[in-house]
């Protein structure tokens, strides 16, 4: 498929010199270029993930001998935790191609969270359960769609209670108060 798809990006290539419409030619060009960095995305992401099998087949092999349990590892009869094993061995793989498209993926998790709430704010508010003037909750909303460019480069979790857990909290609290109320 590698030299199928090699083929396809010098196809696209060869293609956009002799269209003779220019938005055409560009079309074709952006396809094939994305094409070929798709491509070698996806072998850096092969080749790391082979290496992690082999290491994780190494450390099988190893440890299976030596009492390898899921929990740990027994040495001189003592369990221990399997993250000692690769302390030890000074085993901690770098997996750039890995994170990158791990950190992508994200992105693109986090902006659809971002697109939903905003969202579910404007119907909480077009179906009448949000009893705030207009311009307010206008506010609200572009106020958490631009989280999508202040996030961009951000790692997650937050550390500034993005992560959820302010949310979680005053949700908590809230019922508690509810709850406070009722029983008074």
């Amino acid at each position: 498929m590698t030299n199928k798809t090699k083929e396809l990006v010098a196809a696209g290539h060869a293609l956009a010199k002799e269209l003779h419409c220019a938005e055409s030619a560009a079309l074709v060009r952006e396809l094939a270029t994305q094409l070929d960095v798709q491509l070698s995305r996806s072998n850096a992401l092969a080749a790391e993930n082979a290496g992690l099998k082999a290491a994780i087949s190494s450390i099988h092999q190893e440890l299976c001998g030596q009492g390898f349990e899921v929990a740990g590892w027994h040495l001189n009869g003592d369990l221990q935790p399997l993250d000692s094993w690769f302390e030890e061995n000074n085993w901690n793989p770098e997996t750039p191609a890995t994170d990158a498209f791990l950190a992508e993926v994200r992105a693109q998790a986090r902006n659809e969270g971002i697109n939903y709430a905003a969202s579910r704010l404007a119907a909480a508010f077009n179906h009448g359960f949000v009893d705030k003037p207009l311009s307010e909750v206008y506010d609200v909303v572009r106020m958490i769609l631009d989280t999508k460019e202040e996030l961009a480069n951000s790692t997650l979790p937050a550390a500034d209670g993005l992560s959820g857990e302010y949310a979680e909290e005053f949700l908590e609290e809230f019922a508690a108060q509810i709850r406070k109320g009722v029983q008074s």
